[in-house]
């Protein structure tokens, strides 16, 4: 069994950040991506994290790459945490 959610989720959840991004990129004034200390923040709370796999950064609650993800200020984490 995977420890990723399934393929089809993961598709989603890809499609759903990407229209996000897309959507806030459009109609943000300013930068799309968090300062630098707001992502090291980010990836720490990450790197602690149950759902996190270290190995290849990704997180089993959405499937994201976490070092991708963690860099845009529309992006949430699916468990709340940041």
């Amino acid at each position: 069994m995977s420890e990723l959610p399934s393929l089809p989720e993961q598709g989603k959840n890809l499609a759903k950040f990407t229209f996000e991004v897309v959507q806030d990129t459009v109609s943000l004034n300013g930068n799309p991506f968090v300062p630098k200390e707001k992502y090291n923040e980010r990836l720490k709370i990450c790197a602690t994290c149950e759902h996190f796999i270290q190995k290849s950064k990704r997180c089993r609650q959405c499937g994201c790459f976490m070092e991708s993800k963690a860099k845009f200020t529309i992006s949430k984490c699916p468990v709340q945490k940041w």
